[in-house]
């Protein structure tokens, strides 16, 4: 019997999930919970096979939350489904050990394959996503890696400033003095060739390191691969 516990806040989906494993007698939901940290901290005890992660809980910040699971419980596979992410979060998801990689495009069964594919330990993405990070890779071997430009401090105070931060309150946080970030942020304006805020934010927004909805009045913030 695969166990599976679920992290999402949707009680629809869990629904249907529940439904879906009905139906297939070596899958049962055994654990279900709306944060990866309450998940991680019941697993401790319990040890689900495999742990099954909506993307719309799982976040940058939350990347480096199952890092820590991957290094601690390297046993228990981690799929994240109904991804529409940008590709700096698909390519770090598997730089950290994410076994499955799964669209919204995928039926049940589907879902159920790659639940058995990663309980076997082996990996598994959706063919779309597939294509998305190859296209993106073709795309990038004519541009430079924003990730290969900037420190993992000035992506650091790039977050911050994205969310509004003031350069005080970010000196505070960070335990530096405002011309200290200053001295960064002009570094990134250097490094980037742009002038302002406003096209660092726009920058953020093309690399992943915001995340924005659709029909939603703001955005997302998202730490990227370098901060960990």
């Amino acid at each position: 019997m695969i166990n599976i516990a679920i992290i999402d806040d949707n009680n629809i989906l869990i629904r249907g999930l529940e439904a879906i494993f009905n139906r297939h007698k070596r899958c049962s939901i055994v654990a279900s919970f709306p944060f990866i940290e309450q998940a991680i901290t019941w697993n401790r005890q319990q040890k689900a096979s495999v742990i099954l992660i909506n993307s719309d809980n799982c976040h940058f910040e939350s990347l480096k939350t199952l890092q820590t699971l991957r290094r601690t419980q390297p046993d228990v596979g981690i799929i994240i489904y109904n991804i529409h992410r940008y590709y700096a979060f698909l390519l770090k998801a598997l730089d950290i050990g994410i076994r499955g990689i799964l669209s919204a495009k995928i039926d049940a069964d589907e879902l159920v394959e790659a639940i058995q594919v990663v309980n076997a330990r082996s990996k598994i993405i959706s063919p779309d996503i597939a294509q998305t990070i190859a296209l993106k890779r073709i795309d990038q071997n004519e541009q430079a890696d924003l990730y290969d430009l900037l420190s993992t401090r000035e992506l650091e105070i790039m977050l911050f400033i994205t969310q509004g931060i003031s350069i005080k309150q970010i000196a505070q946080m960070l335990a530096l003095s405002p011309k200290t970030v200053n001295t960064y942020r002009y570094r990134m304006f250097g490094k980037l060739n742009i002038r302002s805020d406003v096209e660092l934010t726009h920058i953020a927004i093309s690399n992943g390191l915001i995340v924005t909805k659709q029909g939603a009045s703001g955005c997302q913030n998202s730490l990227n691969q370098k901060l960990f």
